[in-house]
């Protein structure tokens, strides 16, 4: 809307990720003060921390490396505003962690399949990323402990990986994700 108005104007493209991308610019400082004061008011991380971010999680997607994945979960989560969860109960819904993760993910450009249907049920978020397949389940719990990983059990017991096995060319990975309702982070991730 802000380029449609003017407000903003294209700088240069370039290509990241194997999209188009468009720099902007801002055409005046009064314009640019403006938008500077909405913008530090309503964000909080700085847009190039999360580019990077972005860029790091998708080389890990598609390496396969599992365990820096989680560790940049673990941030994006992080980084979100405690004003968020004031005044109500998202952080007790796996949805929410969902629609964080699904968002995020499509931003790399990855595949993404919310409520994968197979025949056993549903798993919480497929995403396909180079060679690589990650089933993922969700499981929110009160607190901190976790003796099991729930997440990962339901994906097992309800063999949700099944209809990407022996696909070619790609590797498969369930991953059971538990997230603490009172942390608002993930605290547990396996994966086969």
């Amino acid at each position: 809307m802000l380029f449609q108005s003017g407000y903003l104007t294209i700088d240069h493209t370039f290509i990241r990720r194997h999209r188009s991308m468009f720099a902007l610019k801002i055409p005046n400082m009064e314009v640019r003060l403006t938008l500077n004061d909405h913008f530090i008011n309503a964000y909080t991380e700085i847009v190039n921390e999360k580019s990077a971010i972005q860029d790091r999680l998708y080389e890990y997607m598609c390496n396969g490396d599992l365990e820096s994945t989680v560790k940049a979960v673990k941030r994006l989560f992080a980084g979100i505003p405690w004003r968020n969860f004031t005044n109500n109960d998202l952080a007790n819904f796996e949805g929410y962690y969902a629609s964080v993760l699904y968002a995020f993910l499509s931003s790399l450009n990855a595949r993404i399949i919310p409520e994968d249907i197979t025949n056993y049920g549903q798993v919480d978020l497929t995403a396909i990323l180079g060679d690589h397949i990650y089933v993922m389940e969700i499981k929110v719990v009160d607190g901190e402990n976790v003796k099991e990983n729930l997440a990962l059990k339901q994906i097992r017991k309800c063999n949700y990986a099944q209809k990407y096995r022996g696909e070619p060319g790609k590797t498969v990975y369930e991953v059971g994700l538990v997230f603490s309702s009172s942390k608002r982070n993930l605290i547990q991730a396996d994966w086969e």
